[in-house]
């Protein structure tokens, strides 16, 4: 059996979700503006795991959202997940987070563009085909008008994880590109961690890190 628990703290978004078998169990999410996500994930994850008589112990794996986005919600979500996993032998499953929020929309044609807002106009994108497969590698960019007719496909739909980025992306997209707005959810990873469970896909612990597709700040 697999028993897998699941989190993504690479945007406002706090969520933790556990799964088995590739099935939902339990789930949270809170979109925090203060980015409290070393309060909110450890106390969640006891929560989860105490209300389903669970230990740690007892995890087959544990899933972390690898960025890109916020630097520090992603030291914090790999400072939780080393912790739990270190100690009890847990194998971890990495799963881009842009993989992640391309994962919460359906479609059957065209491509799927996940943007992830950095800051202003800046997004962390990356392009998906139908069955998941990502053409290329993530990267940042400047969005305007002139990057999505140089760079967008007909019938692609971009999926933003925030409301302002639906508004201003829908400023400027033209018709033939489609747009959705969807928060970056760990309960749209359960899928794909089981099938990197089942795959015995799993990350090395001493030497993983998150994607940060550009330099952390500095100060």
């Amino acid at each position: 059996m697999s028993l897998i628990l699941n989190f993504e703290t690479s945007s406002k978004n706090c969520s933790v979700t556990l799964s088995s078998e590739g099935k939902l169990i339990s789930n949270f999410d809170l979109e925090d503006d203060k980015y409290r996500h070393s309060e909110l994930l450890t106390s969640t994850i006891k929560d989860i795991l105490t209300q389903n008589n669970i230990s740690a112990k007892e995890l087959s794996a544990v899933a972390i959202g690898i960025g890109p986005g916020s630097f520090t919600g992603l030291r914090i979500g790999f400072s939780v997940a080393k912790g739990l996993c270190y100690p009890h032998k847990i194998n971890l499953i990495g799963i881009s987070s842009l993989k992640i929020l391309a994962n919460s929309i359906k479609n059957d044609s065209g491509d799927i563009i996940p943007m992830i807002n950095d800051k202003g106009n800046f997004y962390y994108l990356s392009t998906f085909e139908y069955g998941l497969n990502e053409v290329g590698i993530p990267l940042i960019d400047q969005v305007d008008s002139n990057f999505i007719n140089r760079n967008i496909k007909e019938n692609s739909t971009i999926v933003v994880n925030n409301k302002e980025s639906f508004e201003y992306i829908n400023s400027i997209i033209n018709d033939r590109v489609k747009l959705q707005f969807k928060p970056i959810s760990s309960i749209d990873m359960i899928d794909l961690s089981y099938a990197s469970f089942i795959e015995q896909k799993f990350e090395d612990l001493a030497y993983f890190e998150p994607l940060y597709v550009k330099k952390p700040y500095v100060t």
